[in-house]
């Protein structure tokens, strides 16, 4: 009996782009890191994600000062399919060609290679007073093998999922613990809190006194911090990190929310400067944020001239540890 095989190859466009501010004051050394977009290919209704790094500045041989662009995917289920793209970086100029990546969909790997333009025409097609946009086209192929006829019934996500979410948290209604700051209270869900962060679940799981009364006090975080923490937490979002970056850092270490620790981290990183550089260095070390507390060794090692001398020593005398990294930095930097 002679073995068949059918294939099908449909395609999904998914628009999307990235807005950098005070990208001209970007430090050449400095990655950057989007947020993770997402989307949903028409056909089977497979969801895929995927976030941006980029280089601003790196050296390529026989072609000049190059920024870079690579992209990786965060996750996707794909059953009996595969699923490619190609990725373009839409300049809107006829005058240079438009960079691309085509690749693999793969959770956890890089989406074919890095996509790369001269700084000279980033600066003259793409920043404006200031600031970087960069708007990008991926076209999502899946190559589907003997039909999934079934898939085409899929529904897509419930795009009010998150307003819902955000609805819950904003009304008492069917809350079973509060949080009480100062004269205000806050009122939440223990499962929503639990599956989140790992500590609220330890907080909850166990036989504590928060558990038994349902009743959480809080001392060292202000409200305006905390709100902005729950809202994190039961939608994603951050709407006022940065305003609050540096104190909503230190709620996410505190509670274990890595992600919103990783967007305070990238947003303190863009907003570093020398006069703020000693003190982030110190909020970096002190609250494990790894990332900042290395972007900050560098920015420091790079414009050590600039720093006042008072500023440099208060650095030396409150941590010997992260003085001798700075020290080391520069040593090889020399």
């Amino acid at each position: 009996m002679a073995e068949s095989c059918s294939t099908e190859i449909e395609s999904t466009i998914l628009l999307h782009s990235w807005t950098v501010k005070n990208f001209s004051n970007l430090r050449p050394d400095m990655m950057l890191r989007s947020t993770v977009f997402s989307g949903v290919s028409t056909y089977t209704a497979n969801p895929v994600s995927w976030y941006y790094e980029l280089n601003p500045s790196k050296s390529v041989q026989g072609v000049g000062d190059c920024m870079m662009i690579e992209a990786y995917a965060v996750s996707t289920h794909v059953p009996r399919s595969r699923l490619h793209a190609e990725i373009i970086l839409e300049c809107n100029s006829g005058n240079i060609t438009n960079p691309k990546c085509s690749g693999t969909i793969e959770a956890g790997a890089q989406i074919g290679g890095s996509m790369r333009l001269l700084r000279t025409s980033v600066n003259s097609y793409l920043v404006k007073d200031g600031t970087l946009t960069l708007g990008f086209k991926l076209t999502l192929f899946e190559e589907i093998r003997d039909g999934i006829p079934q898939q085409r019934l899929a529904f897509l996500p419930d795009v009010l999922l998150l307003d819902h979410y955000a609805a819950l948290l904003a009304c008492d209604k069917f809350s079973d613990v509060t949080f009480v700051i100062g004269e205000e209270r806050f009122c939440a869900h223990k499962a929503i809190l639990a599956v989140r962060s790992p500590v609220f679940a330890a907080m909850f799981d166990h036989d504590m006194q928060e558990s038994k009364e349902n009743t959480v006090k809080i001392t060292d975080i202000r409200p305006e911090v905390f709100r902005e923490a729950l809202r994190f937490i039961y939608t994603g979002s951050a709407e006022k990190i940065e305003l609050l970056a540096d104190e909503l850092l230190i709620a996410a270490e505190k509670y274990a929310l890595d992600n919103l620790k990783r967007m305070c981290e990238d947003h303190l990183a863009m907003v570093l400067t020398v006069e703020l550089s000693t003190e982030m260095l110190r909020l970096a070390d002190t609250y494990n944020a790894n990332q900042l507390k290395q972007q900050t060794i560098d920015f420091i090692s790079a414009n050590l001239k600039e720093m006042k001398p008072a500023d440099w020593k208060s650095l030396i005398a409150a941590n010997v540890d992260v003085a001798a990294e700075m020290i080391a930095k520069m040593a090889v930097t020399k």
